[in-house]
């Protein structure tokens, strides 16, 4: 397979295989994120993004399609935003406002941003997080078994010497969850920044692509 750079790496990221969600995970993984939007919204798509991060900067957006030679502001006029600061509120957007938004818009493609941050406060009892985890994680995935094509972006961190690449940061109890998230996301994208700059790594069901730097 060519080589990728990280840009088109992303791109990839935003048309999962039916069924599957996809990921893109690590240090700017949100702006990165972002611009890849630039190219399905300047074709004429529909997005609706859900935010639990306070992450979605419409920027990104019409700076990338400036970028492309397209209107910044007619990309930014095809996507639909949504705000979760919990845990809780992001399961009443995703079970009961997200399809309905799908629906009405005509969208097929489903961004969430910060599904992992919503899931950090240490106030929420674990069994009850564990409960709202596979409750957004049952919406998300009955949304792609329908069509929908939808792709989970979260901050990350490195993985330590010997272990497991872990969005957060989290407490220690939550960290399952997301490393949950990286391990069934198909493709994924993982991200981290390191002295030399920014190293990336495309990752799906099938094979493991090259990694890269940016």
């Amino acid at each position: 397979m060519p080589s990728l750079d990280m840009e088109r790496a992303s791109s990839l990221c935003l048309s999962p295989s039916p069924g599957k969600m996809a990921g893109i995970f690590g240090d700017g993984a949100c702006g990165l994120a972002l611009r890849a939007l630039a190219g399905p919204l300047l074709r004429g798509e529909t997005v609706v993004a859900v935010d639990g991060a306070s992450r979605f900067d419409p920027y990104e957006i019409s700076g990338a399609a400036r970028a492309r030679g397209g209107d910044g502001r007619e990309a930014l006029s095809r996507i639909r935003v949504s705000r979760a600061f919990t845990c809780h509120q992001m399961e009443a957007l995703l079970s009961h406002r997200l399809p309905g938004a799908l629906s009405r818009f005509d969208a097929r493609l489903a961004l969430v941003l910060g599904l992992p941050e919503t899931f950090a406060d240490a106030d929420v009892p674990y069994a009850e997080a564990c409960r709202v985890f596979r409750d957004c994680l049952g919406a998300l995935r009955k949304l792609a078994r329908a069509g929908t094509r939808v792709v989970l972006v979260g901050k990350g961190e490195p993985p330590s010497k010997g272990g497991h690449y872990a969005v957060g940061p989290v407490p220690a109890d939550r960290a399952g969850f997301f490393r949950h998230l990286v391990r069934t996301a198909d493709p994924v994208l993982l991200l981290r920044r390191e002295e030399g700059g920014r190293v990336w790594e495309l990752r799906r069901a099938e094979a493991r692509l090259p990694r890269g730097e940016a």
